[in-house]
């Protein structure tokens, strides 16, 4: 598998020339934050990993509460754990890009934003992630009307958020939860993050967190479903 990534980060510079040269998508409106509001479903998202140490635990708690997540990660960190990403898909989750490093991207120039994108989508592809659909959320949800061009023009969809958990600010769990649960509505997106940039957060409060929301929402009434799902009103 190292091999096979190896192989594609060389390609991906071939890739991205072929992806400058096809023609531009007409299609849906390339940002997303939320979705059908008569649905009665949220969108699980996860940020920045995969994480051996905590999307394993993340997944185990979907499974338990017949939830489905969406989980946006960075090409380093697919490189790096390719099984998890296997995992993700296997388990019938959705995987997301979200940049090879996670800069931010409206402080780089083209070439480094194409690359950034290009270089995790022949990853994900060679991981197995389907080619449709395209999802890409931009590092710190930092974007521009030149990267919407760009996605408009490769035909991604930029995935934004209705709910923020607020976990990365390094809150607690029952504020993590309480941030969702208060404010959760149908067709809601909501963010959570199984890592960060460094690789170093500690995401104990999201999983202890996600132990509480997961079932209150159920409870409630709610499917909770990949990005893809709530946006086609999946049932």
């Amino acid at each position: 598998m190292k091999t096979t990534l190896r192989l594609g980060s060389i390609l991906f510079g071939v890739l991205l020339a072929v992806t400058l040269m096809a023609p531009v998508q007409a299609a849906e409106p390339v940002a997303v934050w939320s979705g059908p509001p008569q649905e009665r479903a949220v969108a699980l998202t996860f940020d920045d990993g995969p994480s051996p140490r905590y999307t394993v635990p993340i997944l185990a708690l979907l499974k338990r509460y017949e939830a489905r997540g969406t989980f946006f990660v960075q090409g380093l960190r697919a490189e790096q754990t390719p099984w998890l990403v296997r995992t993700l898909i296997e388990s019938g989750n959705e995987v997301g890009n979200h940049s090879f490093t996670h800069p931010r991207l409206t402080a780089s120039d083209e070439h480094t934003r194409e690359r950034e994108l290009e270089r995790t989508a022949v990853d994900l592809d060679l991981l197995g992630c389907p080619p449709k659909p395209r999802l890409f959320r931009p590092p710190y949800s930092a974007y521009d009307t030149r990267l919407s061009d760009y996605l408009a023009h490769t035909g991604r969809r930029l995935v934004l958020w209705t709910i923020d958990s607020g976990d990365w600010r390094g809150l607690d769990a029952p504020t993590i939860a309480r941030n969702v649960l208060t404010r959760v509505r149908n067709g809601a997106i909501i963010v959570f993050h199984d890592s960060d940039e460094t690789g170093r957060a500690d995401r104990r409060p999201t999983v202890t967190a996600l132990a509480h929301i997961l079932p209150a929402l159920k409870a409630a009434g709610y499917r909770m479903v990949t990005v893809s799902e709530l946006l086609r009103g999946a049932k």
